[in-house]
């Protein structure tokens, strides 16, 4: 089991929109085989920062979550808003 942790920075007054594509996201990725907790947060310390926050049965699983079709969808509409590229860090848990 681990977590995988995001950190997506949107441009400016882009928040809503992000919502708009976060809400579809996560209710999906819930339910996917493997998934144990899907989160996606705003960073209190800069408002244009938001931090995923998923755990995950094992590799396999989050591979197949990587191929759905909500996957695909949220990464390609929130390029358009992206103001860098994304940056996932993987954590082992006991």
């Amino acid at each position: 089991m681990f977590n995988i942790i995001g950190v997506l920075s949107i441009n400016p007054n882009s928040g809503d929109k992000l919502a708009q594509l976060l809400s579809p996201l996560i209710a999906a990725s819930r339910k996917d085989p493997g998934c144990i907790g899907y989160d996606c947060k705003r960073d209190e310390l800069n408002a244009d920062t938001y931090l995923f926050i998923e755990t995950w049965k094992d590799d396999a699983s989050l591979d197949a979550h990587m191929q759905t079709a909500h996957f695909k969808t949220f990464v390609e509409q929130v390029d358009a808003i992206l103001e860098a590229p994304l940056e996932l860090h993987k954590i082992m848990l006991d």
